[in-house]
């Protein structure tokens, strides 16, 4: 019996030992400070050969500047358009975005805000043309960790297949990522007569009246479907939300513009 006492006297501490903690989440931003939240924002419309994803870029940029939600020369447009510059976007792809958004940089109160427009791969990556280049998960994650760290986040990832950039590394805690359709679904609205796609035009909508970060999606969402439903198209893109724990009482201001 004396052998064994030194074993029982070890499992009786472990036994009595407090539980480990729970795995750490992060901070939590304050409701206040996220509802004051201004925005560094990189705007990127990834294709030239419609002005669906263009016309999404200009009229967030003039939400952002008509609810002075935006950090002043902190807003940046790119557009892959050879004509895009008229508008007041830079020339700039792949390459130029992960720059853009490696340099966002927030201050106090301020937050990011990357919004990506464009054809979306089964792979789960946004493809930009032209040439071909994907942007995938991994790639985007990095880079807002290198120019956002734990600022609060918001990110549009909006084309086919995009629901991977609502995984992952990418679904951290501080940060909203809001994607137009589930990894294996395409979205709708990359045609000759669309001013928008389906779902950059409900979530611009959404975005128009502002308010808490579920009850914007929860009408974009709405819009989709009915939309979807309105003109036939098929199957249901079903957008992925993921609200990080550190910033689910985050309010986004009406932007109209």
């Amino acid at each position: 019996m004396r052998r064994f006492a030194p074993l029982l006297a070890v499992l009786l501490v472990a036994a009595c030992a407090a539980p480990p903690p729970p795995p750490y989440a992060g901070p939590v931003h304050e409701a206040s400070a996220l509802a004051a939240t201004k925005w560094r924002a990189v705007l990127v419309a990834g294709n030239p050969t419609l002005p669906v994803w263009d016309n999404a870029t200009r009229r967030l940029a003039a939400g952002l500047s008509a609810a002075d939600a935006g950090v002043p020369g902190h807003v940046t447009r790119l557009t892959v358009r050879r004509d895009g510059q008229a508008s007041g976007a830079r020339r700039g792809g792949h390459d130029a975005t992960l720059a853009a958004i490696r340099q966002l940089r927030p201050g106090p109160g301020e937050g990011c805000l990357v919004f990506l427009t464009m054809h979306g791969s089964p792979s789960g990556t946004l493809v930009f043309q032209p040439g071909g280049q994907e942007l995938a998960p991994a790639a985007l994650d990095a880079a807002l960790v290198e120019g956002c760290g734990d600022a609060p986040t918001m990110v549009v990832a909006s084309g086919c297949y995009s629901g991977r950039f609502a995984e992952g590394t990418m679904a951290r805690a501080n940060r909203v990522v809001m994607t137009a359709a589930r990894p294996d679904r395409p979205s709708f609205g990359c045609d000759a007569g669309f001013e928008l796609t389906v779902f950059d035009d409900c979530l611009l909508r959404a975005l128009a009246a502002g308010g808490p970060v579920p009850a914007v999606w929860g009408s974009t969402t709405g819009c989709v479907q009915a939309e979807e439903r309105r003109r036939g198209l098929a199957p249901p893109s079903e957008p992925v939300l993921h609200l990080g724990p550190a910033i689910r009482d985050l309010r986004l201001p009406p932007l109209r513009g």
